[in-house]
């Protein structure tokens, strides 16, 4: 039986098993130090392998790529540093790029052999990088004890073509922040929010009832999913953007900005809407978990599930499965795959969920009453629920440009919902077309 079959076997099976409860293992020294055995080289899933024979340690140098800024940066870095400061043959070296440049420096480096050994990255390029020859498959380093770590909706995205490429780290989807000197209790409908939003926005002193990336699908992917619309057909691979319900949620955010008037005027940049948040400028703000990590200590801040379209009606976030990837190029697997294996243990996702502030994918964490009893913890578990998978498939890539290009022009500019849309169908299947020849 071929590898692909026999992990795609492995993947269903810890997917079952993941309902069943784990006894919690707390931290040894306060939440950030792996335990001894990681300390000494031990691959953390030694203890459910323990009747295999041990294999030697991995040497050399493993080169990871990363987007991570503020907290998520200082829990992966001290990860790294505690990797390094008890392994003389093994190190680990990192280098982190904004997610924008990250992709074309990856897609720019590989080939041409200059590429790290691993990245991390959310699902949704698994497809185009396997099948560009960017990433390879983990193979028979996956077992169902390693995948019973994890929530079962954060491997199912790392499947493709029946092979798993990458082992999650954390899982990602959006949330409603807001400021509680400014708002006392947040909105349970979208109708609430404009209401209380109209009053906090004073074009002149540059103040706004509610923020966001408008003109990026991922962040209007809410309004998109909770009307009903969606990404591809049943088959997964080809596009169906032009739909009335995909015109609806389009309808709704051009609202936001031209008859509410609660959105900054022009569209902004994330590094904007943290600093209008931290500035008192905005009391309501969709982002993700990374966010936590850039809010100023003394803002007082709260998160609640994203308000409903009508009652019963969930605005539906897409759900990122953020994962380490192996390159296809690494001249070092077994190295590689043995710091995908500490990175993503149970003792290292406390360090990533307290210092991070990273919703992890591991399940233990969660079972220890100082994170599973956060109600922070327990809003964005709640909204992974809502959420909605980002299709990994190829084509994704030929979605993202032709969308927000019809985000842009129907938010800010004149063009109907309808002909926008049409217009990023047309483009997105030609461009589909020519990634198939």
């Amino acid at each position: 039986m071929k590898v692909h079959f026999i992990l795609a076997a492995l993947v269903v099976m810890a997917v079952a098993g993941c309902g069943k409860k784990a006894e919690p293992t707390p931290p040894t020294t306060g939440a950030a130090a792996p335990d001894k055995g990681a300390a000494a080289g031990v691959p953390a899933a030694a203890a459910v392998t323990a009747s295999a024979p041990e294999a030697p340690e991995p040497e050399g140098k493993v080169t990871l790529w990363h987007s991570y800024r503020d907290a998520e940066r200082a829990g992966l870095d001290e990860l790294v540093g505690h990797w390094n400061k008890n392994h003389d043959k093994l190190k680990i070296e990192t280098l982190a790029v904004p997610a924008d440049a990250l992709i074309d420096k990856f897609q720019v480096a590989v080939p041409n052999g200059n590429g790290p050994d691993l990245i991390i990255f959310a699902h949704d390029k698994i497809g185009v990088w396997a099948k560009d020859g960017l990433i390879a498959p983990l193979g028979e380093s996956v077992t169902p004890a390693k995948l019973k770590r994890f929530l079962p909706q954060t491997v199912k995205p790392l499947v493709f073509d029946k092979a798993i490429f990458g082992l999650p780290l954390a899982y990602k989807t959006l949330v409603l922040f807001y400021n509680k000197k400014l708002v006392r209790e947040p909105p349970k409908t979208l109708n609430q929010l404009i209401e209380v939003a109209k009053g906090f926005t004073k074009p002149d002193s540059e103040a706004f009832g509610l923020a966001y990336e408008a003109a990026n699908l991922y962040f209007h992917a809410p309004f998109l999913l909770g009307a009903g619309g969606g990404i591809f057909d049943d088959s997964g691979r080809i596009p169906k953007l032009d739909t009335p319900q995909a015109a609806k949620g389009l309808s709704i955010a051009r609202d936001l900005y031209k008859t509410h008037k609660i959105l900054p005027q022009g569209s902004v940049s994330g590094f904007v809407i943290t600093s209008m948040f931290n500035d008192g400028k905005v009391p309501f703000v969709l982002q993700g978990p990374w966010f936590m990590g850039e809010i100023d200590k003394g803002v007082e801040f709260g998160v609640a599930l994203l308000p409903e379209l009508e009652a019963g009606v969930p605005l539906r976030p897409f759900l990122g499965s953020e994962a380490l990837m192996l390159s296809k190029k690494t001249t070092n697997a077994p190295a590689a795959l043995r710091i995908i294996d500490y990175l993503t243990s149970d003792e290292a996702a406390i360090t990533r969920l307290q210092t991070g502030k990273q919703m992890v994918a591991n399940i233990k964490p969660y079972e220890l009453p100082k994170f599973g009893d956060d109600p922070f913890i327990k809003i964005f578990r709640a909204q992974a629920e809502l959420a909605v998978p980002m299709p990994a498939a190829a084509e994704m890539a030929a979605i993202w440009n032709p969308y927000n290009t019809a985000l842009q022009k129907v938010i800010y500019g004149d063009t109907t919902p309808e002909e926008a849309l049409a217009e990023a169908q047309k483009r997105a299947a030609e461009d589909i077309v020519k990634m198939q020849k």
